[in-house]
């Protein structure tokens, strides 16, 4: 175990002292040296042709204390290199603008992958080649068979470089999974971690790819192991430790949404940078029992506190907590030491999906990815996610193309929702003798379902491009999702669903401005709405008496019986939109939006542009994030916020991330553990969607700004990702204090 001690050390080291603009060199080079090369080539053919130079040409390190192989290069640039860096950047020709498409935000068919290896996936790609007749399919399916070699050729090389360093044991186990299916737990492990190095590490920047149901995929060949004395619990706890070092040590530092190439490795360098990687655990089977084995317990118990990666998703179904105790006091102790687990609500998720009108057995394969969003798993494409017939498809027209390309449509307004309830604001307030909140509740939703159907209308036409010629177009992913190679078809183009996403952003802020609305001007009729605009236009600036009473008002996160009703109101009927719209467009191309309440950073970056809120919130400030109440709305204490946050439907969202952040003060010892497990239990019994846990105090991350050389290996939740406090920008540090106050 000393040795694995050195590789756990490795790994925190790595997180929190790689050098900032560390960058992939070997992968750099490579992609220069195709900047010209393999123009005649089609793009399929140019991708399978790179990959196979990239695989040959990259080094194959290894340690002592390697379990499973695995690594990539990584360092900082000299000056010249630095600048013929830069310029490389900006070529035309660079290979992410032009033929090397990745794969990210997405979930592979693992259980395929687990199964049939490399050699069943390679006969399914034959087998597949020989019923096409269409010239693109063939040489789609002819470039995946020699993407299948360049993978087994680099885990040979791998091999020889075992052998070299008489690693005998992790030398076969590279062997075999290079040529055979796997059948023991070892070969498993290690062929998905090529598979997801390849990915993550050279392929596809921002991956963020789903690793899968771990304790599910593995089980029949861990239990095999065991019966057979092949392998140990205590051997394959050693592998998953050091399966989960191998995430950590190809990532960067800083952070990406709020960071810059100034402060940050950015993905440019180093294509994994921050990027969350996704494996989950628990949840229920196809037929809705517990999915919960010796297996979920042994990756449960290997969670690394000081680990930004995988992120853990813990698929919680009512009654776990008792059924499964031991298993939930572990999860609750590592839930308060580390920042890299998320606990979901799986009977809310499968629920929403089967209100969308999702199949059943589809619907319990939900996986999340991302930054803390759902999908169905690999059998949908994410409208964001691989190549787009936007940017790619030479079958589109240049007008069509200008028609497509509009930015990523998050919400209504160029500030997001509470922008709308402004705007409707100063609207009724033209006639407010004649206006209730009703009309705010009919004018908000006028805009939004508008916004929801010019989305979908978007949607389809840039799905129906992709499926014009699926076969023209590869990405790395394509080699393992059985829908392509059934296909002959890119699955961005040929997965049986589409999805976008549908955010409900800075829900805690557009919900106080109607509680707050509601009480001041309707209920007790201290305000009229003129007042109310004038006040909010000003910045409260001489109105400091009306900026008292909007912050006086009791809001989302306090649990009164008025605020409730708004959050019930306001959530409910903002999913029933998107279910009822997305009907049509499911029947028919099986494209639907998902419902969620997610807003990222970008609560920083919209609200830093936008002016005052009737909710008390002043101009330029931050808005309400993801599904959490608004700043200083939680008067009542976090079992307060908690059951508040129960009126949102338990079948209305499949996503929406809420930061739970605790002072380890309220909840040392095995006393406090106890009290935070139920706490967390009760409220996923009840009809919690999500927590993601962070444990710390103001005060801590205070000191982390003034002595940032003291605190390196501080982390912290972000949103669906974890960071060290230290590497992020202050604006996010002073948003993260702000949150634990």
């Amino acid at each position: 175990m000393d040795q694995l001690s050195h590789t756990v050390r490795e790994a925190e080291w790595a997180l929190s002292h790689k050098p900032i603009f560390a960058t992939s060199v070997e992968r750099v080079t490579v992609m220069e040296d195709w900047l010209s090369r393999g123009r005649e080539l089609s793009q399929p053919k140019r991708f399978a042709s790179f990959l196979a130079d990239l695989l040959t040409r990259v080094s194959v390190p290894l340690e002592p204390h390697d379990r499973i192989a695995g690594r990539c290069v990584d360092r900082e640039l000299t000056e010249e290199e630095e600048s013929k860096f830069q310029a490389f950047l900006k070529d035309p020709a660079y290979p992410r603008k032009t033929f090397l498409f990745g794969t990210g935000h997405c979930t592979f068919s693992w259980q395929m992958v687990v199964e049939e290896g490399l050699p069943g996936m390679r006969a399914r790609a034959e087998r597949s080649l020989a019923r096409q007749s269409g010239e693109d399919q063939r040489i789609f399916l002819s470039a995946i068979l020699d993407m299948y070699d360049a993978i087994q050729a680099y885990m040979l090389r791998y091999a020889e470089a075992a052998e070299k360093k008489e690693m005998a044991e992790l030398a076969q186990s590279l062997r075999r999974g290079a040529t055979e299916r796997p059948q023991c737990f070892r070969d498993a492990l290690q062929l998905l971690w090529i598979i997801t190095l390849i990915d993550c590490a050279y392929i596809t920047p921002n991956p963020t790819l789903t690793v899968g149901r771990l304790d599910q995929l593995l089980l029949p060949l861990y239990r095999a192991d065991l019966a057979a004395g092949r392998l140990t619990r205590e051997e394959a706890a050693e592998l998953i430790t050091d399966y989960y070092c191998k995430h950590n040590l190809i990532m960067g530092r800083g952070e990406h949404q709020v960071g810059d190439a100034t402060n940050s490795t950015t993905f440019d360098r180093i294509f994994c940078f921050d990027a969350p990687q996704y494996l989950l655990l628990a949840g229920t089977d196809e037929k809705g029992q517990p999915a919960v084995n010796e297996l979920t317990q042994l990756f449960a118990e290997q969670i690394q506190p000081a680990f930004k990666n995988p992120v853990i998703v813990i698929r919680y179904f009512p009654g776990m907590n008792e059924q499964y105790p031991e298993l939930w006091r572990v999860l609750v102790e590592k839930a308060l030491a580390s920042s890299s687990m998320m606990f979901y609500n799986d009977d809310n998720v499968i629920r929403a999906f089967r209100r969308i009108g999702i199949p059943e057995s589809d619907a319990r394969n939900y996986a999340h990815f991302g930054c803390n969003w759902a999908s169905l798993g690999d059998r949908s494409a994410w409208m964001l996610g691989g190549p787009s017939s936007i940017k790619f498809g030479t079958w589109v027209s240049e007008e069509e193309k200008r028609e497509l390309e509009i930015p990523y449509m998050r919400t209504n307004s160029p500030h997001s929702w509470p922008e709308d309830f402004v705007l409707i604001l100063r609207e009724l307030s033209e006639r407010e003798n004649e206006v209730t909140i009703e009309d705010f509740y009919d004018r908000f939703f006028h805009r939004m379902g508008a916004f929801i159907d010019r989305k979908l209308e978007h949607q389809t036409k840039e799905l129906l491009a992709r499926k014009r010629r699926p076969a023209a177009v590869l990405a790395f992913g394509d080699c393992f999702f059985e829908e392509s190679l059934e296909h002959g078809e890119c699955y961005a183009a040929s997965a049986t669903y589409h999805f976008q996403l549908q955010s409900f952003q800075m829900f805690g802020t557009v919900a106080d401005c109607f509680i707050v609305t509601d009480r001041l001007v309707f209920l007790d009729r201290i305000l009229t709405l003129s007042e109310l605009l004038a006040a909010v236009e000003h910045n409260f600036e001489g109105y400091e008496d009306v900026l008292a009473l909007c912050r006086g008002v009791e809001k989302y996160g306090s649990d009164s019986e008025h605020a409730n009703g708004h959050v019930r109101r306001l959530s409910k009927r903002a999913c029933d939109m998107v279910m009822e719209k997305n009907r049509p467009y499911l029947e028919k191309y099986g494209l639907f939006l998902t419902p969620n309440m997610q807003s990222d950073t970008w609560h920083l970056k919209y609200g830093e542009h936008y002016g005052a809120t009737p909710d008390g919130r002043l101009a330029y400030t931050p808005y309400s994030q993801n599904m959490r109440p608004s700043r200083g709305a939680c008067t009542n204490g976090i079992t307060a916020m908690l059951h508040s946050m129960l009126n949102i439907p338990s079948d209305g969202l499949v996503s929406g991330s809420l930061n739970l952040d605790v002072d380890p003060q309220q909840f040392r010892g095995e006393a406090g553990r106890k009290a935070f497990g139920g706490l967390l239990a009760a409220y996923f019994n009840q009809g919690g969607l999500h927590a993601q846990v962070s444990c710390g105090s103001s005060e801590q991350l205070i000191d982390a700004q003034i002595h940032p050389e003291q605190h390196g290996d501080l982390r912290v939740r972000v949103t669906g990702y974890s960071g060290i406090f230290v590497d992020i920008p202050k604006s996010l540090q002073d948003d993260i204090i702000e949150r634990f106050q």
